[in-house]
């Protein structure tokens, strides 16, 4: 089979298959998040559970923004559909990357409530939603979702500064976390605006196992994340809120922040 048809086997295969699929994960993950200048950065879309999920490759149908920054400079990424992995970049300059992904909005409709429900209680967004919306419960759900990853990778040795990609739902670590400190201070912005009192899940992953906490951000949308164990991290937040979107009552937000340390 010659490289184009095999690319498009792979573009026909996960198509029919959502990048964004509910209530799952989705992630970027390197295959180094630390490295040495001129290597190459090759990073995998990955959706799941517990920081565990499948590869996928690039879909431009699947992606409204994908981003890679060095010193808050873009860097021309040129991804063609069935790429994989599906972000693949050369690393020339030493510093902290970021790495920005917008996933386009999907939708889902929900025929068990109580699968909805337990989504809501996982992300601690039950209490408040059935409170505010009692006319809702045991109805069926129309929901869009949109995706907003970021991945941080260290090159080299020089230090760098993650920082707002523009990301309408967007967590930002506010320390560098291949520093020697054994945490990572994160700020949630939504709007580019601090968002209070939302759920933080940290998911630490080291070997095969993997360890679940989480805390939630005060009033100035911040959070203090430990890093005593090594590993890799990803941590995520999700707003569910009413749908701006036609033929749909709901939408949620879903941010998600990798690195190592």
């Amino acid at each position: 089979m010659n490289h184009f048809l095999a690319k498009l086997t792979v573009v026909l295969l996960f198509s029919s298959i959502s990048l964004t699929s509910s209530a799952h994960e989705l992630w970027l993950e390197p295959e180094a998040f630390i490295t040495q200048p001129n290597s190459k950065l090759n990073a995998h879309i990955k959706v799941g559970q517990k920081f565990n999920g499948d590869k996928f490759p690039y879909l431009r149908s699947e992606t409204k923004s994908l981003k890679l920054f060095l010193e808050q400079k873009s860097i021309t990424l040129q991804p063609r559909d069935g790429d994989y992995p599906a972000i693949q970049s050369l690393l020339e300059g030493s510093g902290l990357y970021v790495l920005s992904y917008e996933s386009t909005p999907e939708k889902v409709d929900y025929k068990n409530f109580e699968v909805f429900k337990s989504f809501l209680q996982d992300e601690g967004l039950w209490k408040k939603w059935s409170k505010e919306n009692p006319d809702f419960i045991n109805s069926d759900i129309n929901e869009t979702y949109t995706r907003y990853a970021k991945s941080l990778i260290q090159v080299g040795s020089k230090p760098g500064e993650d920082f707002n990609t523009g990301l309408l739902f967007e967590l930002i670590a506010l320390n560098n976390p291949y520093g020697s400190e054994n945490k990572v201070d994160v700020l949630l912005l939504y709007k580019n605006k601090p968002f209070p009192n939302s759920q933080i899940t940290i998911f630490n992953k080291t070997k095969n196992e993997t360890t679940i906490s989480k805390i939630r951000t005060n009033n100035d949308g911040k959070a203090t994340i430990a890093l005593e164990k090594k590993g890799a991290f990803l941590i995520s937040a999700v707003h569910f809120k009413k749908s701006e979107i036609k033929n749909a009552d709901w939408h949620s937000l879903w941010a998600s922040l990798t690195f190592k340390k």
